[in-house]
């Protein structure tokens, strides 16, 4: 294998491991091209302005539910847990908001921003 295809395949770096109801998930730390995804993905739904901030409360929720989608991965597999579609799904589990400060320190993002405030 190249040097160039050994940094490709590079896993992911965990930066936190955490237990949810029973289950180890690691939070890991997203590339450039995570983030920068996840916020084209809210502005084309509408939910983030331009200058990054989310347009309201609901915006602001999904907003972390998309960092969570992002970020969480399954500590036995190295596979992400969870899926865009899984998004209003996860606003209904109350362990998101447990998660919340570590989901957006590993986004590099402050809970007051997610909330617009």
């Amino acid at each position: 294998m190249s040097n160039k295809h050994k940094l490709l395949a590079k896993n992911r770096r965990v930066l936190k491991s955490v237990e949810v109801d029973g289950v180890k998930v690691n939070i890991i730390k997203p590339t450039m091209g995570d983030r920068l995804r996840l916020i084209e993905q809210a502005r084309e739904a509408g939910e983030m302005t331009e200058k990054n901030e989310p347009t309201g409360d609901r915006a602001g929720a999904r907003m972390l539910g998309r960092i969570a989608v992002c970020v969480l991965h399954d500590a036995e597999t190295g596979r992400p847990m969870f899926s865009v579609n899984d998004i209003d799904e996860l606003l209904d589990e109350s362990w998101l908001e447990d998660l919340a400060t570590d989901l957006t320190d590993a986004f590099n993002v402050s809970e007051e921003k997610m909330r617009g405030k």
